[in-house]
């Protein structure tokens, strides 16, 4: 049976953006950019939140961690603590008290974002590093451990974890990839170093989801009850990881649910089953086995499926989906304010709102969109969407000659010659110095990839007229004209 528990509490408020209306674009027409964001409600929900559940629970963990030696790990989004410190500073002050008493932090995406399913892995890893920071500097703690964004996680994701010097990060423990094997055993990624803690998610479930329903055959869920549950599983460890919001938000406290989390460190004590950090378990436990996820079985929390299908498992979400990713290189090439905006438009929470799914699954997804219908939730991300495009391509048009410079392409969008491939206008110059693939130029290959990927006619069109004047050395006269518009 197992000696230990580690519990693991994710902190989230998305940056809602306001419904795409005739008013909402009236003021948008006014203010700009920054009127997309509803601040309104953000603000309103974020105080009801630290309220209901952020103050109130911290304060009984805080008191549990002196009288019952009580740990956890947090895991919270950057944006969430950038709104923390703009409405409720108390909160953060805390969470800082928790790190005093031993508990640990896990990094996860920046912006809680869609980023780990775009088709490369930068994103993800820039704003993982961006959270690791914010968490170090606002919290004198620097993660070791880190769960992505809703525990999303394949092989590659693994390997670029491991790149980046993390020790360990969780994900679901869903049977499809487990398949014999407990989700109470600490494991090995496939390919790297990287340890995974893989979730109980019935037990987290338990708490999540079940604790005030009262056709549970299990209902009404104890302290006691639930630490000798956790005391009678088989294995090393149970990893529970729940939304921090499950205390008093999603489980209201006329549920018992501040009870139920005042009197679990004690009935755990009581059964000798001692809690622990993430950071603490891979330490101390040693895996048994090496967990395989290829990219086309990627893992999540969400929803009964445990995979993709919460955030692109509707045509509509796709396209959404294509839409965002199109622009990162623009933005990236624009800096802020533009990269900001468009990553907060890339919180989860927007493509998660127009999932069609039915059922207990649909239910949940319901419970947190603030939209009636799917369609409601597309129409509006991808009106205030298509109206960024409009803003991002108006600045890069201003400056082409000084933004197409600093694009630098995902791999799929990237020139390719035969064995070598340029993602950036100077990477093409670098690569067009060595070599003498002259149909690329002469067929207008080159060109037509400068026209519309880089929406820089003019250079192509210079390309085109210098080669026609020197038929015979196309790629220098190619290299002439990269150049002149570089300098």
């Amino acid at each position: 049976m197992v000696k230990y528990v580690a519990f693991m509490f994710k902190i989230h408020q998305p940056v809602r953006l306001k419904p795409f209306t005739a008013f909402n674009l009236s003021n948008y027409v006014k203010y700009g950019l920054e009127d997309m964001y509803d601040h309104s409600l953000n603000r309103e929900v974020f105080i009801r939140a630290s309220k209901k559940c952020y103050i109130p629970a911290t304060k009984i963990i805080l008191e549990e961690a002196k009288t019952s030696g009580f740990k956890a790990t947090f895991s919270v989004s950057g944006v969430w603590i950038e709104s923390a410190l703009h409405y409720c500073r108390d909160v953060i002050e805390l969470l800082r008290e928790t790190v005093n008493l031993g508990f640990g932090f896990a990094a996860q995406t920046y912006y809680h974002s869609i980023s780990p399913i775009l088709q490369h892995l930068d994103e993800m890893a820039e704003q993982i590093a961006m959270n690791r920071s914010l968490i170090e500097e606002v919290f004198n703690i620097r993660p070791n451990v880190t769960d992505t964004t809703e525990f999303i996680y394949n092989n590659d994701i693994g390997l670029k974890l491991w790149s980046m010097n993390f020790n360990a990060a969780v994900t679901e423990g869903a049977e499809r990839i487990l398949a014999w094997r407990s989700s109470n055993h600490i494991y090995n990624a496939y390919g790297s170093g990287l340890k995974l803690l893989v979730r109980n998610y019935r037990l987290s479930d338990d708490i999540a989801f079940r604790f005030s329903n009262r056709l549970w055959d299990q209902y009404p869920l104890t302290a006691d009850k639930y630490a000798y549950w956790i005391a009678e599983s088989p294995g090393d460890l149970v990893f529970i990881a729940i939304d921090y919001e499950t205390f008093g938000e999603h489980q209201w406290p006329e549920t018992g649910i501040m009870e139920f989390l005042k009197y679990l460190p004690r009935k755990l004590r009581e059964r000798e089953v001692e809690t622990l950090t993430l950071s603490e378990a891979i330490n101390l436990l040693k895996p048994v086995d090496v967990i395989d996820v290829p990219p086309q079985y990627t893992l999540s929390w969400a929803n009964a499926e445990k995979d993709l299908t919460a955030w692109i498992g509707n045509s509509l979400q796709i396209k959404a989906l294509q839409l965002y990713e199109y622009l990162e290189p623009y933005v990236k090439a624009l800096g802020n304010p533009y990269l900001k905006h468009w990553r907060y438009m890339g919180i989860s929470d927007n493509l998660y709102y127009i999932s069609s799914k039915y059922g207990s699954s649909g239910d949940v997804h319901m419970y947190f969109s603030p939209f009636k219908k799917d369609i409601d939730a597309y129409t509006s991300f991808t009106s205030w969407l298509i109206l960024f495009y409009r803003e991002v391509f108006r600045k890069y048009s201003e400056k082409i000659s000084e933004y197409a410079w600093k694009i630098y392409l995902p791999e799929h969008l990237s020139y390719r010659f035969s064995n070598t491939s340029a993602r950036s206008l100077n990477e093409l110059y670098q690569i067009l110095k060595s070599c003498r693939e002259t149909q690329h130029i002469l067929k207008g290959y080159i060109q037509k990839w400068i026209r519309e990927v880089f929406l820089w006619n003019d250079l192509a069109s210079s390309i085109d007229d210098e080669v026609k004047q020197n038929p015979n050395k196309p790629v220098e006269a190619a290299l002439k004209v990269l150049e002149k518009f570089k300098a």
